[in-house]
This record gives structure tokens, C-alpha cells and sequence, in this order.
């Protein structure tokens, strides 16, 4: 199974009036009792003893309490079952029963005898958020549940009952689901849940009815749109704020190769993901027919994220398609990502300027329909020059920058896969570029950075710097730097 899987299945089990078990009764069984009871089960524990919480429920006909020690036989009969005492044993034994019998069971602080987990959960009711680390560790589960809580308002809760009372009057008079859901965006994003945080709910309501009442004279309410967006160098927390927000509202996705599986799962479960993907040297889908599939889904009414490695405005084709949706009088908005060149720079511990080093950058690629088409000249001096792609055609273009008069001693740096866990960097110098390129099987996508600076990769590395390779050529010593204690 894939590591990066979580092995439970996130659902909210409706409990209310089914019957449910807890044995023990300690602090921890009543904790758990607790929670039950919110949901509206009705729990039995079981148990010689328990503790005055405990009782207290039992008096106020809360809970039913069994003052007996378990058997196997009082398990018959209940939907869910939490084993919640200070015996291991018995809360294995108790396991095993449940696990006989196809028993929803919980043991306390035992994962690997879990059927189901109780996760940490931030209510603001009817809105539930629960939080899970798998049962590995719930100290991580508590510490995620306290950052939601500053984040999310008090009044949360009210607005979404103001939503569910309006649902069915929404659902009438707007039919289209893809519409109605941008409705209801329209909602979340406008001033109406400020209303409401505030304890406005009459204004909050009458705002509710007039944003309704001109939803379909609204400009756009059925309109599609292109969302041309960089998805950055494939680190998912490099992706921007804006960038999640419009990949987590388009109803289809059009996403480049390099695009890696972490960020999609950003996108709607619903949403529609198409794979555009090109790659040099082997049968892939043109252009010309991005472009047609991209403007055909926004005419269609579909809001469309066009999702692509990088930044779009940088060797990502985005001019191309914005000329496209242009012509054909579509509306459309560009969310720059960042690009490779800045952060594999950044994570190999490379500054692209530096003061009385490098004063300027030159952005260019090595993927050119010919050999006469790279046109790398001699570098000025303070200029540092990042090639995008052209893994393949290493060879020509160190055989251009030296043809051009570059010293074969000029330091370069390759980043493949930057930011990425595997991230590997290669130091070396121009004339080695050839030979470093063969000898450690360097494969995209990797970019290649040359000038003075590059040669700070091996001092200011601070990401991955155990995959940091200090090529100096076939017949000498080359060394991988060891990894730093943390």
C-alpha cells in the first residue's frame, strides 16, 4: 500500500438512539462516554465501578450502568463498542469478541486494535471538523485542533443553519447543481457571513433573499471561466493561497505532467481532472489541442483551472492559451506560481543575485526544435543564466556556452526534481557538464544554473544536502556531502 495512504476511512457515524458500550469506568471511559452521549447514542457501561461523572449521567438517565465485570456475552447487540479500561488484557479480549461478532471497536490508546478511531474535533455546531493522525499520534491531532480553533469563527455554526434552512428555497430556484454550488460561493465570499459573525442574522437573511432574487439577472451567474494557474515547482506548500482557492472551485482540471498527485487532491472530489500533459521526445497531446479543449469547457459554462508546473508566463505556454481564450471572447484570470528558477535556487542554497557578485538573471530554455536554435552566448560578467528543460540536450549546450567563450571552468549547478523530497544538487564546472550529465544519469525535470554563485550550493545547501553531488570529473574524487544534524 501506498506509505503517504491513511488506512481509515474518514466518516461521521450517525449514532443517535443505536446502542453503544463502553467498558471501564475511569476518567478515560467516561471521556468517551461523554462524546457518545453528544451524539445521541444510547450507551451502556459496563463495569463494577465508575466514577461520579459516571453515576451522575446514570442518575439523570443519561446511561445505562451495568455494575458487572465483562463477559463475552454482554456484547450482543451493539453497534459500536469502546474498551476503555486499565487492564490491556481485557481491552484485547475485548477486541477479539467485537472483531468476532463484525463489532465496531475502539481500544484506548491501542491503534492496532481499532476498527475506528475517535478523532480530536472542533465543533461549532452543526459544523464538525475532526481531526486524525491515524491513532499515531494524537498529540499531533490536538495540536492541529487548537490552530482550527483560532481560525475558524464562533458563529460558523449559525451560518450554516441560515444555509440549511435556505437550501431547499435554493435548490427550487436554482436547479443546475454546478450553478446553484456558485451560488452558494457567491454567499460565502460577500458580506452575508460577516452579518452573521456579527449577530446580525435578520440582515444576514435579508441579504440571503436579495442575492437570490438577482441571481439569475446576475452577470456571469452561468458564465464560464479559465483559471490559468502555476502550480509552483511541485512542493504543495509552495502553492499560493490564490491558487488553492480557484483549483479548490473549478468544476474541470487541466493539468501538466509535473504537476504532482499532492496538489490535485486540492481540487473538488467532484471535479473533472484531465490530463494535458506533454513529454519531449514521445507522443503527447499538441498545443493547438490544449487550447481547443480549454476554450470548448469554458463556453461549456465550466469554470476550468488550467494548472501547469512553475509559473504559466514562463516557458509554461500560458500566452499561448490566453490568446485563445481572448479570440473566442471567454473570460479568464492568470495566478503566477513560483517558478522553477527561483525556487530551485532558493532550495539548493543559491542566490541568483548577489551584491558585487550577480546583478542580473537570464531566463532561457534548452528544449529548441534544432541545435541552431540555441542561442547561448558568451555570459557578461555578474550574470547568472537559468536554463529550464533540455536534460537531453546537455551536451550541445555546453558545447554552445564554450563555443560562445565561456571558460570550461565556470561554475554550474544542477537541481533535479528541486523542493521536492528527492531533490538531488550537482556542483561542477561547465566543461564537466557533459561528462557529469552521463556519468550520474541525471533525468528531468532538473535545471541547470550557471555563474559565479552556483558554487554557494555547497555552503548554503540547506534542503536534502545529503544528495548534494560535487562532481569533479570521471577520474577524480567526487563526494556526496554527509547529511547535517538537525
Amino acid at each position: 500500500m501506498d506509505s503517504t495512504r491513511s488506512d481509515n476511512l474518514a466518516i461521521f457515524a450517525r449514532l443517535r438512539g443505536r446502542r453503544c458500550a463502553v467498558i471501564g469506568g475511569g476518567s478515560v471511559a467516561e471521556r468517551k462516554t461523554r462524546e457518545l452521549v453528544r451524539a445521541g447514542a444510547r450507551v451502556t457501561v459496563l463495569s463494577p465501578d465508575v466514577t461520579a461523572g459516571l453515576r451522575d449521567l446514570e442518575r439523570d438517565g443519561e446511561i445505562d450502568w451495568l455494575e458487572q465485570a465483562f463477559s463475552d456475552q454482554t456484547l450482543a447487540g451493539f453497534w459500536l463498542i469502546v474498551a476503555a479500561t486499565d487492564d490491556k488484557s481485557l481491552n484485547e479480549h475485548v477486541f477479539e469478541v467485537a472483531e468476532a461478532t463484525q463489532t465496531f471497536c475502539n481500544v484506548v490508546d491501542d491503534p492496532e486494535r481499532c476498527s475506528f478511531i475517535m478523532p480530536a474535533v472542533v465543533r461549532r455546531d452543526p459544523v464538525t471538523i475532526a481531526i486524525s493522525s491515524d491513532g499515531h499520534a494524537p498529540v499531533i491531532a490536538r495540536w492541529v485542533k487548537g490552530l482550527i480553533e483560532t481560525l475558524i469563527p464562533q458563529q460558523l455554526g449559525a451560518l450554516a443553519t441560515l444555509a440549511g434552512r435556505w437550501r431547499g428555497r435554493v435548490r427550487t430556484a436554482i436547479t443546475d447543481m454546478d450553478e446553484r454550488r456558485r451560488f452558494w460561493e457567491s454567499v460565502l465570499e460577500g458580506p452575508i457571513p460577516d452579518q452573521v459573525y456579527a449577530g446580525r442574522p435578520a440582515v444576514a437573511e435579508a441579504a440571503l433573499e436579495q442575492a437570490l432574487d438577482r441571481w439569475h439577472t446576475a452577470s456571469g451567474a452561468r458564465t464560464g471561466e479559465a483559471y490559468i494557474v502555476g502550480a509552483g515547482p511541485g512542493c504543495p506548500d509552495l502553492l499560493t493561497l490564490r491558487a488553492r482557492q480557484l483549483l479548490s472551485q473549478a468544476e474541470v482540471v487541466l493539468y501538466d505532467r509535473l504537476v504532482p498527485a499532492e496538489i490535485l487532491e486540492f481540487a473538488r472530489r467532484d471535479a473533472e481532472l484531465i490530463s494535458v500533459g506533454k513529454r519531449a521526445g514521445r507522443p503527447s497531446i499538441a498545443q493547438a489541442q490544449i487550447n481547443r479543449l480549454l476554450v470548448e469547457q469554458v463556453k461549456r459554462g465550466k469554470r476550468v483551472c488550467r494548472l501547469k508546473g512553475g509559473d504559466p508566463m514562463i516557458f509554461g505556454r500560458g500566452g499561448e492559451e490566453l490568446e485563445a481564450l481572448a479570440a473566442a471572447g471567454l473570460p479568464f484570470q492568470v495566478v503566477p506560481g513560483v517558478s522553477a528558477a527561483i525556487a530551485c535556487a532558493a532550495y539548493a542554497g543559491i542566490p541568483l543575485t548577489l551584491r558585487g557578485v550577480t546583478q542580473s538573471v537570464l531566463l532561457t530554455t534548452g528544449h529548441t526544435e534544432s541545435s541552431a536554435d540555441l542561442d547561448l552566448g558568451l555570459l557578461p560578467s555578474g550574470q547568472t543564466l537559468a536554463l529550464y528543460m533540455g536534460v537531453a540536450r546537455y551536451p550541445q549546450i555546453a558545447e554552445a556556452l564554450l563555443a560562445a567563450g565561456n571558460s570550461p571552468s565556470l561554475s554550474i549547478a544542477i537541481v533535479e526534481r528541486g523542493t521536492l523530497p528527492e531533490q538531488r544538487v550537482i556542483t561542477t564546472t561547465l566543461g564537466e557538464l557533459t561528462e557529469a550529465a552521463a556519468e550520474l544519469d541525471i533525468q528531468s525535470p532538473a535545471l541547470l544554473l550557471v555563474g559565479e554563485t552556483t558554487g554557494l550550493a555547497e555552503q548554503y545547501g540547506w534542503f536534502a544536502p545529503e544528495r548534494h553531488v560535487a562532481y569533479k570529473g570521471a577520474q577524480s574524487q567526487r563526494r556526496a556531502r554527509p547529511a547535517r544534524a538537525v
